[in-house]
């Protein structure tokens, strides 16, 4: 045997370390992800609390349909809590993201959402189209301390609170 020639077949013990370091590497960055990951999704299923400063005016509040499913929601502060319309950071209506627009007047902020309706399309002609649009919203005010006001309203008010 001459010196010229390799000893061994296969990689060299520190080929086999480098892959080995490569290898832990690689498991290291894919474990970490998967913690992100998961973290992430639990922080996403964690549910808004309920305000304990706002709530929402059982007279003022109340949905209608028609060519767009609108719903004007009332918010009240509670004794001592002041609610101005910067509070106020997003709405849905049978968890649907709206178009809303908030308006001050005097001691209470009012919140007009609105969900467009998909036109009904290709129903049978002798019974018309089954799907009725929607006459009751479940209403969720998102508010920028974190909290949510939540009520079901129909077009004569209130008809339970969340």
């Amino acid at each position: 045997m001459s010196l010229e020639e390799p000893t061994m077949i296969g990689p060299t013990p520190e080929d086999r370390a480098r892959a080995a370091k490569r290898t832990k590497r690689l498991r290291i960055a894919a474990a970490v992800v998967v913690v992100v990951i998961a973290v992430a999704i639990g922080i996403s299923l964690i549910p808004t609390p309920a305000s304990t400063t706002v709530y929402v005016d059982p007279f003022g509040s109340a949905c209608a349909p028609g060519a767009s499913f609108r719903c004007t929601i009332i918010l009240e502060a509670r004794p001592g809590s002041v609610i101005t319309t910067a509070n106020v950071k997003s709405v849905q209506i049978n968890g649907t993201d709206t178009t809303s627009s908030v308006k001050q007047s005097g001691q209470h902020v009012s919140v007009t959402a609105t969900v467009p309706l998909v036109p009904m399309e290709n129903c049978p002609p002798d019974i018309g189209c089954a799907e009725q649009p929607p006459t009751i919203g479940d209403v969720t005010v998102f508010l920028t301390d974190g909290t949510q006001v939540s009520v079901i309203l129909g077009e004569g008010g209130i008809l339970s609170k969340n």
